[in-house]
């Protein structure tokens, strides 16, 4: 068998178990399902230290759970790179955020340039911003792209790969972190094979992702000889997905195939066909990328072994000290508000399933930290947070060899202001 690309696989029977536990940013299902939000981060650098309460200064307000990730991963990234003496030396990076642009939902960046009289609201300016600045944008690459059209500041992407930000000629000062999943067919088709799964169905965004994801994984199951059971190409448009709504559900209810391969993008079409299908109980093995990790906080159910969900990931070296980082945060430091959530986060997501907690209301912050100290914890950044962890190593990486070249031919870099 040719070598595959790494690749790690979740099996989540709706159970957590005491001996380990993933670390996973998610929504409350209850209250928001598992609708993505975005956010706009700037790193620039400056030859004065990070003053004792400069997050305290720039995190002014309540970020939402789901987002906390972003801002752990910055703060603990810009940090280490701070504290480094070979990398950017006499000189300090810091990160502040777009304004409007990582408190709110999807909804939140079309209401703030929607179209009014034929009229464009998208400014292709920013004063105060330095041209030597980067911006960092995602997970989402429909709401970025917003941004990414009109601005001519350089930006690093850090949500999943999408071949749409590749073209140098529309998006010239864009950069995506993220890989091209070339291995992803032949790793799931390896999956059927070991587990005997021979009879499959397929549901996929109807988009030039989905398709070519499609045409990719027909052209591997045909040579190992594994077979569709049904296809489902779901469109985007609402309109036409609410006429096929029906058809999906009943084609997946009445087919054999009891594995189910999901591909596209979430807040879609795609992500509403699933939903339905979950809120109906059917049951099916689902296989899909991590982007769709349906890692659930309820703990109620009973574990079935023949349902659960299998999720596919890039497989990444461990950050080193994250772990560490987050255990022996420096509350005075950073945020209380960050530090708190942190521990709720932890212990809301790691507790064992057999605990029926359902809030945290009952644990002082200095019970959680005792309670976080005896537990061994498996800190999985998610896709989106380790891209975002190299795309700052990145831009340190750019702006150290950007100083070198100034002392080698005696030229200066002014970081001018716009406006």
């Amino acid at each position: 068998m040719k070598k595959l690309c790494t690749f790690t696989i979740s099996l989540i029977l709706y159970s957590l178990t005491e001996t380990s536990c993933f670390w996973r940013i998610k929504h409350n299902e209850e209250v928001d399902g598992d609708l993505r939000t975005d956010c706009g981060f700037v790193l620039f650098m400056t030859p004065e230290p990070v003053e004792e309460d400069f997050y305290n200064t720039i995190i002014d307000f309540r970020i939402p759970t789901w987002k906390y990730e972003f801002f752990l991963v910055l703060i603990f990234a810009t940090d280490e790179i701070n504290r480094n003496p070979y990398l950017l030396p006499n000189m300090s990076l810091k990160f502040s955020f777009v304004v409007g642009f990582c408190f709110g939902t999807l909804e939140k960046m079309d209401e703030l340039y929607l179209l009014q009289n034929n009229t464009s609201k998208i400014l292709n300016y920013d004063c105060g911003i330095s041209v030597c600045d980067v911006g960092l944008t995602g997970p989402s690459w429909t709401t970025s792209l917003k941004l990414m059209t009109y601005d001519r500041q350089p930006k690093i992407f850090f949500g999943p790969y999408h071949p749409i930000l590749s073209d140098n000629i529309q998006f010239p000062y864009v950069c995506q972190i993220a890989q091209k999943d070339t291995c992803l067919p032949k790793a799931m088709v390896s999956l059927m094979l070991y587990f005997t799964w021979t009879w499959v169905g397929l549901v996929v965004s109807d988009d030039d992702q989905g398709i070519q994801f499609l045409s990719d994984l027909r052209e591997e199951m045909q040579r190992k000889g594994v077979c569709l059971a049904f296809v489902n190409v779901v469109p985007e448009n609402m309109q036409l997905y609410m006429t096929m709504a029906g058809i999906y559900e009943k084609q997946i209810m009445t087919s054999s195939a009891k594995v189910v391969i999901i591909y596209g993008e979430m807040n879609s079409n795609l992500e509403v066909s699933f939903r339905r299908w979950e809120y109906l109980g059917i049951h099916r093995i689902w296989v899909t990328t991590s982007r769709w990790d349906v890692t659930t906080s309820k703990r109620n159910f009973s574990l079935d072994p023949f349902y659960g969900t299998v999720t596919f990931a890039h497989h990444h070296d461990k950050v080193s000290k994250f772990s560490n980082f987050m255990q022996t945060m420096n509350t005075s430091k950073y945020p209380i508000d960050i530090s708190q959530m942190r521990t709720k986060w932890n212990y809301f997501n790691c507790s064992i399933y057999k605990t029926n907690y359902s809030s945290m209301n009952h644990c002082s912050f200095n019970t959680t930290l005792e309670w976080l100290s005896q537990h061994k914890f498996d800190m999985v950044l998610s896709e989106e947070g380790y891209n975002l962890y190299n795309a700052v190593y990145a831009v340190a990486h750019t702006y150290h060899e950007i100083i070198f070249q100034q002392v080698d031919s005696q030229y200066v870099l002014v970081c001018r202001r716009r406006c």
